[in-house]
């Protein structure tokens, strides 16, 4: 389990109001570029509050991007570029070195635009981030989420969250809490200092594979049967796998064989609302000033590789 979801959602919910004075409350978006990515020909970064250049994206506090089709600065529901993972591994480098506890530097997948019940795409209550929904119904709108890394330089977490069946394309309830694993269950794996197996003063690498298949196509056959997350650093190496079997995965199995889109965030204030992440192994601090400094994630790839409409 992840946590308490009360605690989580109501900070999402705290995340979502800080950000309307941020953002000005405004609907247009805005196309940051194109970023390398491996295994993809052309994947562009669109939102703010981050710096692209070249397979390099630096994050600020306060600040969310999705990857899309497109370099538009505008918020198109068809120009989100979907990611079918089942059979790949996502895999990109991660320096959290400047992410203090209270932080929440976070790469997930979710199944946005979100739809109605007739199928047609609706945009929720965040006006900067129209289109948006995920498992804890931040911005009013319910869908599946794949949490790849939550994190600060202190702990991370991999959490699937599947959603409850639904009659329409429009979702109507999920797991908030999701099954997840949390580098915090292993002692000493993960945190600033050289005794850790991940030392986070210093960049690692994150893999994260999808066990599983699209299968021929037809409704029924394809498979989600593992989620394992690999970090390494210099030699050594820590293993998540995760605590969702396939049963459990199995209820992602159509968000995943469809495609889902890659939502980057950065996020976090004090210390309650990040204690379902990084509770045990932070106090009281807050994420704000020195200990808000800038994440950088680069050098993304998929493999096998990945050729949209594929």
């Amino acid at each position: 389990m992840t946590g308490s979801s009360g605690s989580r959602v109501m900070a999402r919910a705290r995340l979502a109001s800080s950000l309307l004075p941020l953002l000005g409350m405004r609907a247009a978006a805005t196309c940051q570029g194109e970023l390398a990515m491996g295994g993809v020909t052309k994947a562009y970064v669109t939102g703010d509050g981050v710096a692209i250049s070249g397979s390099k994206m630096v994050v600020s506090h306060n600040s969310g991007i999705s990857i899309t089709a497109s370099c538009v600065d505008d918020w198109d529901p068809n120009g989100f570029m979907h990611f079918p993972m089942l059979g790949r591994t996502l895999t990109y480098t991660a320096d959290l070195s400047k992410v203090g506890c209270g932080c929440n530097l976070a790469v997930y997948l979710i199944s946005e635009p979100a739809l109605d019940v007739t199928g047609n795409p609706t945009t929720g209550t965040c006006s900067y981030s129209p289109y948006y929904c995920d498992a804890n119904m931040v911005c009013g709108q319910w869908c599946p989420e794949l949490d790849i890394m939550e994190a600060n330089r202190m702990t991370l977490q991999a959490t699937p969250h599947k959603c409850d069946v639904s009659g329409s394309p429009m979702f109507n309830n999920c797991d908030r809490s999701g099954l997840g694993r949390n580098t915090k269950e292993v002692a000493n794996s993960f945190g600033i200092g050289a005794e850790h197996i991940i030392d986070t003063s210093l960049p690692f690498e994150v893999s994260t594979s999808f066990g599983g298949a699209n299968g021929s196509g037809a409704p029924g056959t394809a498979i989600f049967t593992s989620m394992k997350t690999t970090m390494r650093q210099a030699g050594r190496e820590l293993v998540l796998d995760n605590q969702a079997g396939a049963p459990y995965l199995q209820g992602m199995v159509d968000a995943m064989s469809k495609g889902m889109s890659i939502r980057v965030t950065y996020w976090g204030h004090d210390a309650g609302t990040m204690k379902w992440l990084d509770g045990s192994m932070c106090g009281e601090q807050v994420c704000s000033g020195v200990d808000a400094g800038e994440a950088i994630l680069s050098d993304f790839r998929i493999d096998p590789p990945y050729a949209p409409g594929s």
